[in-house]
Formats: structure tokens, sequence, C-alpha cells
């Protein structure tokens, strides 16, 4: 479906204790606004390509600003309080582009007028011929970023569109949170819990079994973050213990997964998705159990399994990233391999990582990303290691 789709914020919004803004109201408004309060918005349901948009609340930038064709970055302006505008970021098979500032501030009243208005240029003027050139910065590189927004801005309600201001919130030092295990909400007395979802995989039982565990401990709310885990909000303090002790915590859905565990994420892959070219979410937690028997890691590494160049797993923003081909056995005959990518970031420094090594067979990953983990990321071989202790 070439749609707008859902509309992404802060996974700990309005109980972050260092949060910027509760992106909550603004990704609900945007929710409504988009689906015309579920009923549907024809206006907006044949864009030219699909469409993304993300509302930043956290220094940790938990959204993903870089990589949508539309981003709200929090700034004050004279004491007001608005965003800085980002457009244009994407994935596709032919190209991948971080988003570019749109040298544009709204005030936060008008984030849905803005919205209303990127979507209706982009509607009216992208091109819809080539998929391959469809995404909306094919329609920026086109207009030029000067000539894209002075179409957005005349589709203002005023028919004015600000310059983007220079009080910037976003702390660019920031170090990234881990959200896992347990952490202190803003509301005294109240305690979130992130639990990780082995490659975002997840049973009827095991939701029925998070929604047990959301309402005997918490508010029956379970949210999701973009890297395919779930976190518990408003559990008391005082039964944190309890529920880190029920059996469903001790097994798979860990609130503190292995150091490779916990940055994993893998698209749907060929069981269950006809574009992709090989299994990855069972394959990823196969190479990397090997690979966490082989080495020792000094720090959290993201890496992410996508199942063929479409790259809904976002390999180009992993540190290290495997894209599904097919490639060529010891035979001759095609069989499953991986393109690897390194070097991608998020955060205020994100960067789009570059191939290191193409048509890797699959049955052949596990040493070379042993191999990169210690020559790129500080990893120690478990031998050594045990040699040293």
């Amino acid at each position: 479906m070439d749609n707008v789709r859902n509309p992404v914020g802060n996974p700990i919004a309005g109980i972050d204790p260092d949060e910027i803004v509760d992106t909550r109201p603004y990704t609900n408004l945007l929710s409504q606004f988009i689906t015309a309060n579920s009923r549907g918005n024809p206006d907006f349901t044949n864009l030219p390509r699909k469409w993304n948009v993300c509302v930043v609340g956290t220094h940790d930038l938990y959204e993903h600003p870089h990589i949508n064709d539309l981003a709200y970055m929090p700034a004050n302006r004279d004491g007001r309080f608005g965003f800085n505008i980002l457009v244009g970021g994407f994935f596709s098979p032919k190209r991948c582009e971080e988003a570019i500032p749109l040298d544009a501030w709204v005030p936060a009243e008008d984030v849905l007028p803005l919205c209303k208005s990127v979507l209706e240029a982009y509607r009216d003027l992208g091109t819809r011929g080539n998929r391959q050139k469809t995404r909306m910065m094919w329609l920026i590189d086109e207009l030029g970023v000067e000539g894209f927004r002075a179409e957005v801005e005349k589709r203002m309600p005023n028919g004015k569109l600000e310059r983007a201001s220079s009080e910037d919130l976003v702390n660019k030092q920031w170090e990234r949170r881990d959200y896992f295990g347990v952490h202190p909400q803003r509301q005294e007395g109240l305690s979130y819990i992130g639990l990780h979802v082995p490659v975002g995989r997840l049973q009827a039982d095991d939701m029925d079994e998070l929604a047990r565990l959301a309402d005997t401990y918490g508010t029956g709310e379970l949210r999701l973050t973009v890297e395919q885990n779930i976190i518990i909000p408003n559990v008391e303090t005082s039964k944190t213990e309890a529920l880190l002790q029920e059996p469903f915590l001790k097994n798979r859905f860990s609130p503190e997964p292995s150091i490779l565990m916990k940055g994993l994420v893998a698209c749907t892959g060929n069981q269950f998705c006809g574009q992709a070219i090989i299994e990855t979410k069972l394959r990823a937690l196969k190479v990397t159990e090997e690979v966490e028997r082989l080495v020792a890691v000094p720090k959290p590494i993201r890496m992410h399994w996508t199942g063929c160049p479409n790259t809904c797993g976002q390999v180009q923003v992993a540190d290290i990233g495997f894209m599904g081909c097919l490639t060529r056995g010891e035979n001759g005959k095609p069989v499953e391999g991986a393109d690897v990518y390194v070097g991608g970031r998020i955060g205020s420094d994100s960067h789009i990582g570059e191939i290191y090594k193409k048509g890797v067979r699959v049955t052949e990953l596990v040493p070379l990303v042993a191999e990169i983990l210690i020559k790129e990321f500080g990893a120690v071989p478990r031998e050594r290691e045990e040699n040293e202790d």
C-alpha cells in the first residue's frame, strides 16, 4: 500500500524522566488525521509510494528520525515550543538516504498542518512512474530543497513557514540509554520494565501472557519499540521484583538479554514474505548464538537482518547488517547468502553503513562476523579471554 505508515514516537513517552516532550498527543493526532479517526482518509491512501513520519521526544532518538520521510525535531523559538523539520529519509533497493533539514520550524500547534502540507505536496507533485524513483526524496531532488519547501509553505493554512530555529533541544552528546530491565518513571513509585523479544517473534500464547503480566503488574498497557521489543509501563516499584520472578521472564523474554542478542533485529524473512530471498529470524538467532560462543564483545552491537534489498530490516543503520541474496555454492549452484554491511549508526551522529563483503554464503557467516567484531568492535576471542582470566 502506498500510504502513510503508523506515526512513531518515543516508546517511553510520558513516563521518561529525561524526555524533552511527551510525543503521544502528537502521534495520536497524526494517526487520527491519517486514518480519519479509523474510518479511512481517501485523500492520502494513494501516494506515489509509502511514507513514514515520526515525532522525536527524547535525546536518545529512539524514533530514528534520520530514516523517516518526515521527522519533527523538538526546538524552541523565542520561548515557544515547536519542532524543526527533517524530510526525505528512506531506504530502497536502488537508493538509501538520510533525512535532511527543510530549514523550517513550526510551533507545536502546527504539527498537523505541516504534515498535511508535506503530504499534499508529495501527493500532487511526486513521480508515479518507476517505483524505484518514487519516494519523497526523489521529488526533493527534482525541486531542490528550497523548491520543495516553497511547495510546502504555500500549502500551509496561512501560506507561511518559518525558518529553522537555532534552539535545538536535542542533546547531541547524549549517550543512548538501554531500555531493557527496570527503570524508574517520572511518576514517583512507578517503574517501567523493558523485555527482549528475540528477533521480534511473538506467538499468540506469548501475547496472552504479556497481556496477563501487564494487567497483573501494570495498567494493562504494553508498548512496542522499533527494535521489536516490549515495554511494560506503570508497574509499582514495590512489585517489580515479583514481576522479574515470573517464569515468562526467565526464558526467552528476558529483561537482561545478552550483549549481542539485545541489538538483534530481523525482518519476517521468506517463511512468511514472498519477496524475501532467505530465512532471517531463526538464522539470525543461530548465527548470533554461535558467534557469542566464539568472542566476547565489550559493548552492545546492533546486528540487523533483512531478507531482500527492500531492507525492511534496516541493515544500513546497523553496526553489522545482513541483506539476503543468492550466491554460488561449492558446486556452483545457487545457495542462500548475504551481503554484509558494516558501520551504520543511529542517533545524532547517524550514518549509513557500507558494503563490507558481498555474496557470503550463510553457512560461512559465523567466522566472518566473529572476524568483524574483533577487527572493528574490539571483541576478544573466548579462548584468549579465558586464558587472561
